[in-house]
């Protein structure tokens, strides 16, 4: 049985501290990859700071997802990157260009087109109500559930996932979850990765 995977995705604007700082925190707990998500940079920007984002990963050993832009991702031999399933639609061949292809999915249809275009991996989200998506209802543990049965590929729960939940999105035989603003925002990072590693034993 392969480990459940946590993975940060940076969100920016929701780290009022020094985001590089955050980082640095990140990158040293215990998590298993990071996305560097910042689809409000210009390209050039997202590809400057990505680089950066990258040593950080690097010396921590800590694999390193790019967002939506995959010139970055071949410029920089990143790892991975995440598209929405939207860009995948409209770039098929991405797939080629990449190490790791993920989508974001929000229904299981999706998820099966994503898996026959070749993805890697899936998020599916949002699984519990979040501050990110502001009076929008969490899809659920059920369309989760849905995502995991349409396709062998490991699916990634996102979406207001806590310690006190993170049991639950486990029991779906989803492979791992995403955290974005409660990493972003804590000031012990590595102390919130540990707390949802001990609630998964």
């Amino acid at each position: 049985m392969s480990m459940f995977k946590l993975i940060a995705v940076t969100d920016q604007a929701s780290c009022p501290e020094n985001f590089q700082k955050q980082l640095q925190l990140l990158a040293a707990s215990e998590i298993d990859a990071l996305i560097f998500r910042a689809k409000e940079l210009p390209p050039q920007e997202y590809y400057r700071q990505a680089s950066q984002v990258q040593k950080i990963c690097r010396t921590h050993q800590l694999p390193l997802i790019l967002h939506t832009y995959q010139d970055a991702c071949r410029r920089l031999d990143a790892y991975g990157l995440q598209v929405s399933y939207q860009q995948l639609l409209c770039q098929p061949q991405l797939r080629a260009q990449v190490q790791c292809l993920g989508v974001s999915v929000h229904h299981a249809d999706e998820a099966v087109h994503a898996a026959d275009s070749g993805a890697d991996y899936l998020i599916a989200g949002h699984i519990f109500a979040t501050n990110c998506k502001q009076g929008l209802p969490g899809r659920g543990l059920d369309f989760l559930r849905s995502v995991c049965a349409a396709t062998p590929l490991p699916v990634y729960a996102i979406g207001g996932i806590t310690p006190a939940n993170i049991g639950q999105i486990k029991k779906t035989g989803a492979a791992g979850a995403c955290l974005m603003s409660s990493l972003m925002t804590c000031p012990e990072p590595e102390v919130l990765v540990k707390k949802l590693r001990q609630a998964l034993i």
